[in-house]
């Protein structure tokens, strides 16, 4: 097992999260509910984390020293209100960490989460650290199940978010969109977390929740055809584009001043772990060996499963596919190659020249101040602008204190403009 814990004070044997209640960090509300949901499936008394807002940083600054990343001080700020509560309970809580490798603080999270807990005297807590290192097999009791039925979670996740994004800067009825994702997320999550079902039986239905949420968004009324907005794209650091709150809540913000966002979804990321993985298989000479059977298996297993639950959305979908991250490493070959490189830096290079193809007018970078992921891309943004008609690049950083978002978006957003301009110009001459 790879899971990393707290020592305990007996010696029983039993799986860590046995009894507890499994704090899921709210990086995106969608995908953190469809997990927990996952765990719910395995009998978990699995729930998300308190939502963001100024206590989050007000606790975690009691407890850091402000070198930490925003993302890390954000996570940690809303775990310590379960902590500091009256009746918190150290032996019947755990705390889901996963950590991964490369050159990001990430893998410092549940360290400090650990040294936190010691120092307040709640050892017996758990902190839940399956790692990337192995695929995340260590991710729960029954992984086959978990592992199946998580990632069928962040796919449909990832659905649910695309669709909303594609619909909302339209909608007629303000706040409809959101109404019918918020629905809809529940019903999948409804499925997620019945342990009764088996797989083929739960993706029949998750299907047929997709289908119902599609059909529903379709009824929205819309004041103007969807794609008709210029269309932004963001990549940056995972937490902190998907975390309303720790970015500003910079997606509204662009639609607010007339733009539609594509964001990279979290599915990139275990693709991406799946590509580490075989790599790493490969270096060690593991190709043909049983390790290596049993991944490609697995990973046979996510590609039919991401199949099936796209289908209903090949038609709204379509020219909004998905690049595999192969494609992804293969574009960002010529700026970062993935071989000197490792994560994030490279998956977002990648991604920025994968929405230059997709009609992408602009790219943005929702990133931590001080991160070493940004700083790499920014100094290769520039480059990749060039090779790629001057597409609009922006970075955004982000450390917890507010700045006049809006004036920067508003000069990014008059550069896209002029772009999209010039871009429909050039379609348009024989």
């Amino acid at each position: 097992m790879t899971v990393v814990q707290t020592e305990k004070k007996d010696n029983q044997e039993h799986h860590p999260l046995e009894g507890r209640t499994l704090y899921i960090p709210r990086m995106s509300t969608g995908g953190a509910e469809a997990v927990a949901a996952a765990y719910r499936s395995l009998g978990v008394d699995a729930r998300v984390s308190p939502r963001s807002d100024e206590e989050t940083l007000t606790l975690a600054a009691r407890f850091t020293t402000g070198e930490e990343c925003l993302p890390q001080r954000v996570t940690l700020g809303n775990f310590l209100k379960v902590i500091l509560r009256d009746d918190f309970v150290p032996s019947r809580n755990a705390f889901f960490l996963p950590t991964s490798s490369g050159p990001c603080r990430f893998g410092q999270y549940a360290p400090l989460l650990r040294k936190i807990l010691r120092e307040l005297n709640y050892e017996d807590a758990v902190v839940f650290s399956p790692t990337s290192s192995d695929g995340y097999e260590g991710i729960a009791a029954n992984v086959r199940h978990f592992m199946r039925t998580g990632w069928r979670a962040i796919v449909v996740s990832d659905i649910l978010r695309k669709l909303l994004m594609m619909v909302r800067p339209y909608e007629g009825d303000e706040g409809s969109a959101d109404r019918v994702h918020t629905q809809a997320l529940e019903e999948v999550c409804a499925v997620l977390a019945d342990g009764s079902l088996d797989s083929r039986t739960q993706l029949k239905r998750l299907v047929g929740n997709l289908e119902s949420a599609r059909d529903r968004f379709k009824h929205i009324h819309l004041n103007a055809p969807m794609g008709h907005r210029p269309l932004i794209g963001a990549v940056g650091e995972i937490y902190l584009r998907f975390n309303s709150f720790s970015n500003q809540h910079i997606v509204r913000r662009i639609e607010a001043l007339g733009g539609e966002v594509w964001i990279a979804d979290i599915a990139e990321w275990v693709w991406y772990t799946n590509y580490e993985e075989k790599r790493k298989l490969r270096e060690r000479g593991k190709r043909f060996g049983i390790a290596s059977a049993g991944m490609k298996l697995r990973h046979w297993f996510q590609h039919q499963d991401e199949k099936a639950l796209l289908a209903p959305f090949q038609e709204i979908f379509r020219n909004r596919e998905e690049a595999r991250v192969e494609t992804l490493l293969e574009y960002s070959q010529p700026y970062l190659p993935a071989h000197m490189a490792l994560g994030e830096m490279t998956l977002n290079t990648g991604k920025s020249v994968a929405f230059y193809h997709a009609g992408c007018d602009g790219v943005v970078d929702i990133s931590p101040f001080t991160c070493m992921n940004g700083i790499v891309t920014e100094v290769i943004y520039p480059h990749v602008s060039r090779d790629h008609d001057d597409m609009p690049m922006r970075i955004f950083y982000f450390d917890g204190v507010p700045f006049d978002l809006d004036g920067d978006l508003e000069i990014f957003m008059e550069q896209v403009k002029a772009y999209r301009k010039r871009r429909m110009k050039h379609a348009h001459q024989p």
